[in-house]
């Protein structure tokens, strides 16, 4: 793919108000890092009333007021509110949305030391969370105040919107959900998932389950279970479930976009089960995760699990813990070549068009003919693990291509 790109108006002078503020926008970064907002829930047990989020939504709303925004509290109750914000003509025909979480993949316990120190080194910023995706959060906010103290006026309307809850299976009622229901809707999309390699334009989609295998509980000592009269092994049955799903065939159509991709069911990620060394367990259970493509479904992948498993004369049950659906959009979007055209002014390469392994919430815009771009942001390693980092130059990199696409597709 080749671009003309002359130059988009104002980019050296957009340049000058990144670097200008830099320090104060990695100076935001750690403050965020240092809150932590671990989100250990699936969407069925995210908690209404509990603060998950943390201090994040504070200290974003605040910042956003600071650089003379009019940011508001939008949620399902008070501890789990989304922030957002607008900018721009209100009656402008064109509304793109900047869409990123506040929470952050649950870690280890055994792992979480010294995860939210944030300390900047080597040219580059540590702590759970950053890039997944807090530099982002950062990089969105001071691109628009690079614009703003660049006095450069949009035609269009840009959300910002903070969502809640995303990291419980990008499934949730109370984040970006809840705000497409309560009327922030735009006409396109960027989730800043990171890294610059690619333009992500589609998603696999995840299912993720559990199963409970029933048995039976004796005293391993009793007569009863030495000669197989009483009690029945759950684990041992829960073994012949995992065996039987290892093979699992999931159909599935082919894509363009998602060529040499195929779902992928892994099962078990966790497992419990038994109560004492000397009793026999009475409940295995055990999680599953599935990454779909386009056309496959939960429903779909449920009977096929059911149809594995009904030869085995296991007592068992399946229960749903999240579904997101795989989506994909035209990489000709004037989103997708609007971005690539900033990226391309700013980074000196053109992003190439690709799809995404992990899921975000990208399939709840998609799923409403709202065009998505579901990846590009800062470059760094280690996500949802305790070093987790964010190379400081590609972090600025990425705020000043968000500034001038923000300028561009709005302009």
């Amino acid at each position: 793919m080749f671009f003309n790109v002359p130059g988009i108006t104002g980019k050296s002078t957009i340049a000058r108000a990144v670097k200008a503020s830099f320090d104060e926008e990695v100076a935001f970064v750690t403050s965020l890092v240092k809150a932590p907002s671990q989100n250990p829930y699936t969407p069925q047990d995210s908690p209404l009333h509990c603060a998950v989020e943390g201090e994040v939504p504070t200290l974003i709303f605040d910042k956003l007021k600071e650089i003379g925004l009019a940011p508001k509290y939008i949620g399902a109750s008070r501890e789990r509110m989304n922030v957002v914000a607008e900018w721009g003509e209100k009656r402008g025909r064109s509304v793109l949305m900047l869409n990123g979480h506040m929470d952050t993949a649950a870690l280890d316990t055994k792992q979480s030391g010294g995860s939210y120190s944030g300390i900047v080194r080597d040219g580059k910023i540590f702590g759970h969370g950053v890039l997944d995706m807090k530099a982002t959060l950062a990089a969105y906010i001071f691109a628009v105040s690079a614009l703003k103290k660049c006095n450069i006026k949009l035609s269009g309307k840009l959300f910002l919107a903070f969502v809640v809850d995303e990291e419980s299976g990008a499934c949730s009622k109370l984040g970006t959900h809840y705000l497409l229901e309560n009327g922030c809707l735009p006409k396109a999309c960027l989730i800043g998932e990171h890294g610059s390699n690619y333009v992500r334009v589609g998603q696999r989609g995840i299912y993720r389950f559990l199963i409970r295998v029933k048995g039976s509980a004796v005293h391993t000592g009793m007569s009863a279970w030495e000669k197989k009269e009483e009690g029945r092994n759950a684990v041992v049955d829960m073994a012949k479930v995992i065996t039987a799903l290892q093979d699992l065939h999931i159909p599935f159509k082919t894509s363009k976009m998602f060529e040499g991709r195929r779902p992928v069911i892994t099962f078990p990620t966790r497992i419990n089960g038994g109560t004492g060394l000397n009793v026999v367990p009475d409940e295995c259970v055990a999680y599953g995760d599935v990454r779909l493509l386009p056309g496959n479904s939960d429903s779909q992948l449920k009977l096929l699990i059911v149809e594995k498993l009904s030869p085995l004369g296991v007592k068992y049950e399946i229960e749903d813990l999240s579904y997101a659906p795989a989506v994909e959009v035209d990489a000709h979007e004037e989103v997708v070549l609007s971005l690539q055209k900033a990226a391309k002014a700013v980074l000196g390469r053109v992003p190439a068009p690709k799809v995404s392994g992990p899921a975000t919430e990208a399939w709840m815009f998609v799923k409403r003919d709202i065009p998505t771009i579901m990846g590009f942001g800062p470059d760094g390693g280690g996500a949802h693990e305790r070093k987790e980092w964010v190379d400081l130059d590609s972090l600025r990199e990425i705020t000043e291509v968000y500034a001038n696409f923000i300028a561009d597709y709005l302009g």
